[in-house]
């Protein structure tokens, strides 16, 4: 018994060190994107100043922007640091599948779980993204464990269940339809339980009412989600679970009907925890998105991916009768989930490609004391502008004198400083003026992200845009430019009269 418990723990942490350091890997290379600069500005704030965003807005992600901040304060800010805390989650997230696993079937069915948790895409994304989703798919993870245990030793068991719900909802709140799946659980795996589970799930909730209070009072935030249409079928079949993976999704659709058609007489316990966990928050927040307001994203329920790893380990076990099938079965998931790791790792892989890493580098390089740097008030990809960098690393333009600062977001509760536009910024001082704005295009062109969000780019080019014009009328010329990525950084200098 203790061999087998040692060999469980040590199957457990080895599956979780290899998921922590696949997701790890080439983590420092995709450029920051809109949601993570968020992350990073926000996490730096000083504590009092960090409430009072939270107070304003964000409050969502109050927990995790705390645990960023100490994190922060330990080992700095970077790509890489930034999104290390991702793939340690990812990695406890992987240990705990690996422990359902052999709960809920045995031994090999935990292995095989947690091995195709580490390689799943929307995993595997999750683990280099500076944002909640791996802490979330960590908590839901070990939120099922304790509810497992509780169901099984009960008692005080359930007050730990009490408290994991309550952390659960504090770290994000969507993890509530989680918790209405594992009520389903109970139901079909110890319906005596179910009192107990409903006194625990309500204790937790109320403990984290305040919270949630503050969460809801700020759900104008998210009215920007797009409503649901028939992009919904291709949200749920791939990019929900097996983002940027098509090849992916349909091996791991006939895994399942497999599995199902060779063992469809048998009851089990791992079904009746994973179907829930997969199905059950996914309907509750599509229906509220049909008939209240759009709350539906795809990465928000990466949560619920633990549940198909599970589900995929034991339709492995099920059709694997001789030795080598499990690890040829592997093999082809591993192939097709390949291109898709790759992609998440390229230097563009973020939404619309968004490149405020390379600026940072840019001016990291090029900056020179005593110029002044400018700030487009307006990028077609970018829902605010182009002064993210500037937020995310001041550090990379120590020097340069920034005459377009407007408010501070900081004193004031805000998410992003105020960005002034050229036409009300004061350049008599200036004789160089760094211009970091949207790069030259050509021609429009329209971006479909996952999340059903589509923009329109515009033709762009400096000479003729509108803070072209006015820095031209103002005595400058264009020294030399430099195209990023999708942004471009333009070098002025005052024309010599």
């Amino acid at each position: 018994m203790a061999a087998s418990r040692t060999r469980g723990i040590g199957s457990a942490l080895s599956v979780g060190l290899l998921a922590a350091l696949l997701g790890s890997a080439f983590s420092w290379r995709p450029s920051y994107w809109y949601d993570e600069a968020a992350t990073v500005f926000a996490s730096q704030r000083r504590l009092p100043d960090l409430w009072r965003l939270l107070d304003h807005q964000d409050a969502v992600h109050g927990l995790y922007y705390l645990g960023m901040h100490l994190w922060f304060r330990l080992v700095g800010e970077s790509e890489f640091t930034a999104r290390l805390p991702s793939a340690i989650a990812v990695g406890a997230a992987a240990a705990g599948v690996v422990v359902l696993g052999r709960e809920l079937a045995n031994p090999r069915v935990g292995l095989l779980a947690g091995l195709a948790f580490a390689i799943l895409p929307r995993v595997t994304w999750a683990a280099v993204e500076v944002r909640s989703f791996a802490a979330t798919t960590t908590a839901a993870v070990w939120l099922t464990v304790a509810m497992l245990v509780a169901v099984r030793r009960g008692r005080w068991w359930w007050l730990l269940y009490a408290v994991g719900v309550a952390l659960s909802l504090l770290l994000f709140l969507d993890l509530a339809a989680l918790v209405a799946a594992h009520g389903v659980t109970v139901a079909l795996i110890a319906r005596r339980a179910s009192i107990m589970w409903a006194v625990a799930a309500l204790g937790g909730a109320i403990v984290a009412l305040p919270a949630v209070r503050l969460i809801t009072s700020q759900s104008g935030q998210v009215a920007w989600i797009p409503p649901l249409d028939r992009h919904f079928v291709r949200a749920l079949a791939e990019y929900q679970w097996f983002v940027g993976a098509p090849l992916f999704a349909l091996s791991a659709a006939i895994l399942l009907v497999g599995a199902v058609y060779v063992a469809r007489s048998v009851r089990s316990d791992l079904v009746a925890v994973a179907l829930p966990w997969a199905l059950v928050p996914t309907a509750l927040i599509a229906c509220y998105s049909l008939f209240v307001e759009p709350i539906y994203l795809d990465r928000y329920l990466t949560f619920t991916a633990p549940a198909v790893a599970l589900l995929l380990g034991s339709a492995i076990a099920v059709l694997a009768r001789a030795r080598w099938v499990a690890p040829a079965v592997l093999a082809v998931l591993v192939a097709t989930a390949a291109p898709a790791y790759v992609a998440q790792r390229g230097e563009w892989s973020k939404p619309s490609q968004m490149d405020f890493s390379a600026v940072l580098r840019f001016f990291e390089e090029h900056g020179e004391p005593g110029d002044c740097v400018l700030f487009a008030n307006r990028v077609d990809w970018n829902p605010t502008s182009a002064r993210v960098p500037l937020n995310i690393r001041p550090a990379a333009f120590a020097g340069l004198r920034d005459p377009g600062a407007g408010r501070s977001a900081t004193a004031n509760g805000w998410l992003w400083d105020e960005n002034l536009p050229v036409a009300l910024v004061r350049l008599d001082d200036c004789d160089v003026v760094w211009f970091v704005g949207d790069g030259e295009r050509e021609s429009a062109s329209t971006v479909r992200h996952t999340s059903n969000e589509v923009w329109h780019l515009d033709p762009y080019h400096f000479e003729s845009s509108a803070d072209g014009r006015l820095l031209a009328a103002a005595g400058f010329v264009v020294d030399e430019r430099w195209q990023l990525h999708v942004s471009q950084v333009v070098r002025l200098t005052r024309a010599v009269p």
